[in-house]
């Protein structure tokens, strides 16, 4: 089972490093556009198998950690001690792969049915965000209980996340091209994930001296991607005459049922 878990682990990082040199070519080039379309399709591909690979992973460390890590370091003073911060880790890790698979998904899935939510309102669709939010909120407990800086950052940011892709599946209407900022937003929410989750495991060795430099290296991408975020849907938003056009359609067709 380690060298499953060891061979899963490979291809994850292999794969998420691939990831977040992809993650910048389609953010810079222009939308719509053949480069934007092929390697937002290859980041795609890669975010999803890292994310995905990063969900089996994180579970069989939760459920069997001292058969993937049998032996103890030294500096644990209990086996029970050295489990609980295994599957803290872990927790966390799983958390951030969900959140990721959720925001790529999500983000494929408002481009191909525009306007058509219906087919978003299914429990094939639904079962990950709501994973998202279980697995979300028992982190939340866990970073608070225990005063986990970094859990109790993105543990909400993860809740809120789960709880918009629900909220954007259910409404009653979507103006047209919001579907285009839905999936700006996404997108961008992966590449945070992938990049917190670099520094939060692959690249903690970097600042191991430094705690400070630590949590500025965890919060990093969110202070960047967040703000670009909102950048690209200030760019992109739908201009008011799409809300009014799409408010106009509405009234008509609720004149239409009501005759």
């Amino acid at each position: 089972m380690q060298t499953i878990h060891g061979f899963i682990v490979a291809l994850h990082i292999l794969t998420g490093a691939l990831s977040l040199l992809l993650f910048w070519v389609p953010s810079f080039t222009r939308k719509g556009g053949k480069a934007h379309k092929q390697y937002g399709g290859y980041y795609i591909k890669a975010m999803l198998f890292t994310s995905i690979s990063g969900v089996v992973s994180s579970t069989l460390v939760l459920f069997i950690p001292l058969v993937i890590f049998p032996t103890m370091p030294e500096h644990f003073e209990s086996v029970a001690y050295f489990t609980a911060y295994l599957r803290g880790q872990y927790l966390f890790l799983l958390m951030l792969s969900l959140l990721v698979w959720n925001n790529v998904r999500h983000s494929v899935a408002v481009l191909r049915v525009k306007r058509n939510l219906k087919q978003l309102r299914t429990i094939e669709y639904l079962w990950l965000p709501v994973l998202l939010f279980v697995v979300a909120s028992i982190s939340l407990y866990q970073g608070i209980t225990y005063g986990i800086t970094l859990t109790c950052i993105f543990a909400p940011i993860a809740l809120l996340n789960a709880i918009g892709i629900v909220r954007y599946v259910f409404q009653k209407d979507v103006v047209a091209g919001l579907w285009v900022t839905e999936h700006i937003g996404h997108i961008i929410g992966s590449g945070i994930g992938a990049y917190t989750a670099f520094f939060a495991f692959g690249g903690r060795a970097l600042f191991e001296g430094s705690p400070s430099l630590q949590i500025v290296s965890w919060v990093l991408p969110a202070l960047i991607g967040v703000p670009f975020s909102i950048w690209l849907n200030c760019k992109y938003k739908p201009k008011p005459s799409a809300y009014r056009a799409s408010s106009s359609k509405s009234a008509k067709g609720q004149t239409l049922r009501l005759d």
